[in-house]
């Protein structure tokens, strides 16, 4: 970080000078107090005015985001130089969230952190999570909750997200993994979506998850974090590769978005509590959409509605009459409909002509 910036600091390389010794080789390290000495001159450069620029209001502003495991850190930047900086620790709860999640986190605390700075002007935000430049045009109606509820504070603000690799967000990338300046948490206004379930229901989902060998290990992996290639991912869990961003921890439970991840051994009581009414395949996907979810349940429904004796008996008797079909008439009042139907306690009786399609 600090070599980044050594175009805004003047004389760098004096301060630096004890520093780089220790690095030479054969060098013996002994960390001395002319080395200390350096290390918080440096350190104060850094924070003082003169390396940071002031903010003009007439140029582009652009803002680095990054998290990680244990923090989140922003940098306001305008022609590649530094306004101002903030970080944060992550709480217990965040570090839980799904990659996608703690990413977007960050983006909205960059925006009210800097709110002075960014209201009413555009700004440009660079992240090393490729997932975020689409989310910001994801209908919000389909978003997951909880990002519905990050997408919702991010609505004030003019934003472009784009893709920036992590190797060059030199600022976002080491506050986030730094100790951050504050963990206060960020304050929930609202709780758009909450799926209720019982105790012995959770209880239970949560003992069979920890018996289950392939969740156990894919808990482990999204509380570890995610490589950057598939490859390293255990072979058990590469089937869940695709789908790392939208995956989390809560209280034991793994949610992909809100949809409980359900262990294969209760996936056929689910089945049976999905498809209890009877409903179509169509119902019975929606039903469980969001609330339950694990690799292949939309041909599970498909296979259980189809091979249910029930529905077999029934369906042949619920055939949908096919539409009857008229000749078309050459001229108004040829050919004219009539129906009746009843509406706010009225009832009324409707004529219309076939030809010009308007009601008498």
């Amino acid at each position: 970080m600090i070599q980044y910036m050594s175009p805004f600091i003047s004389n760098l390389s004096t301060y630096t000078d004890p520093l780089r010794k220790l690095l030479h080789k054969n060098s013996e390290w002994q960390w001395t107090e002319s080395h200390e000495e350096a290390f918080q001159k440096i350190k104060n450069l850094v924070h003082k005015r003169m390396t940071l620029n002031y903010f003009n209001t007439e140029k582009a502003t652009a803002i680095e985001v990054d998290s990680s495991l244990v923090g989140m850190g922003a940098a306001l930047i305008q022609e590649g130089r530094p306004i101002a900086f903030a970080s944060k620790s992550m709480t217990e709860t965040e570090s839980r969230y799904a990659n996608i999640e703690r990413e977007l986190l960050a983006v909205v605390f960059a925006l009210e952190r800097f709110h002075t700075y960014v209201y009413g002007k555009h700004v440009t935000i660079f992240s090393d999570h490729k997932p975020l430049e689409n989310i910001q045009y994801k209908n919000l109606a389909k978003a997951p909750p909880r990002l519905q509820r990050l997408m919702l504070r991010i609505q004030p603000y003019n934003t472009t997200i784009v893709h920036k690799p992590g190797k060059d967000m030199i600022f976002a990338d080491y506050l986030s993994r730094e100790n951050p300046t504050s963990g206060e948490e960020i304050e929930l206004d609202a709780v758009i979506h909450q799926v209720s379930i019982s105790d012995e229901k959770y209880n239970a989902l949560k003992e069979e998850t920890a018996k289950d060998t392939e969740l156990a290990c894919l808990k482990s992996q999204i509380i570890v974090g995610w490589p950057d290639e598939a490859k390293e991912v255990p072979q058990a869990i590469k089937k869940y590769w695709s789908m790392r961003d939208y995956l989390s921890v809560e209280n034991g439970l793994i949610l992909k978005n809100s949809s409980i991840v359900i262990p294969e051994s209760m996936q056929n009581l689910i089945l049976e509590k999905i498809h209890e009414g009877h409903q179509g395949i169509e119902k019975c996907q929606l039903r469980a959409r969001n609330s339950v979810f694990w690799i292949g349940i939309t041909k599970d429904i498909h296979n259980k509605v189809k091979c249910c004796e029930i529905c077999e008996q029934y369906s042949k008797s619920q055939v949908k009459q096919p539409l009857m079909q008229h000749e078309i008439p050459t001229q108004p009042f040829e050919k004219l409909a009539a129906d009746i139907f009843h509406l706010d306690g009225q009832d009324f009786l409707l004529v219309a002509d076939y030809y010009s399609k308007m009601p008498l």
